[in-house]
């Protein structure tokens, strides 16, 4: 930016012809002091949000003096720091919260609705041969196969081999018309040899 420039001299703060108003500074609130207060000072725990002013000289003497916790007992101090370090709000021992302690009405779930069966009292998550649970996609990619959540790894790879005898162009005189099928069973059985299963 130029400083010789014609919109540089135009920049005002104030209009023009005007002056800015006094800045009137507080007094010193201390009994017996003159002094300007530049600085705040709570008034204390029965006032929130209320502040004294003081100059510098008082301000620290009233900081060195200052107590919030004055006239409290220790029942009371320890129950006001305790509740300071969660903000002031509740909370609960881990796997507790609000509903557990609401009654017995909001602890029944009898409007539940599964309609998968995913929930239900006998539902077990189905293990594979390696003695983890199945992830969702393998089960898929064994369904793919034509194969239940309990197949071994050799069930899959004998699976695999024949559907890919059976849907293969050449095995169908080069007919095309099983390719999706066939592509469908290549990424189910490249799935689960990605995850280990077979």
């Amino acid at each position: 930016m130029k400083l010789d420039s014609k919109y540089f001299d135009k920049i005002r703060v104030t209009p023009r012809g005007s002056k800015p108003e006094p800045k009137v500074e507080k007094m010193c609130e201390w009994e017996g002091c003159n002094k300007p207060a530049r600085h705040k000072a709570p008034k204390g725990r029965s006032a929130e949000g209320q502040y004294w002013n003081y100059c510098t000289a008082h301000v620290q003497e009233y900081n060195k003096k200052y107590n919030y916790f004055a006239g409290m007992s220790d029942d009371a101090i320890s129950t006001a720091q305790k509740a300071a370090q969660t903000g002031d709000r509740p909370t609960w021992k881990l796997g507790e919260n609000a509903h557990s302690k609401a009654g017995a009405k909001r602890g029944t779930a009898r409007d539940f609705r599964d309609p998968l069966g995913l929930f239900g009292k006998n539902a077990k998550p189905a293990q594979s041969k390696l003695g983890r649970n199945l992830r969702i996609n393998e089960v898929k990619a064994l369904q793919t196969l034509g194969l239940d959540e309990n197949a071994s790894p050799e069930d899959a790879k004998a699976k695999y081999k024949l559907l890919v005898k059976r849907l293969h162009p050449d095995a169908n005189g080069g007919s095309r018309a099983n390719e999706d099928t066939l592509k469908a069973v290549i990424q189910a059985y490249d799935t689960l040899r990605a995850s280990g299963f077979c």
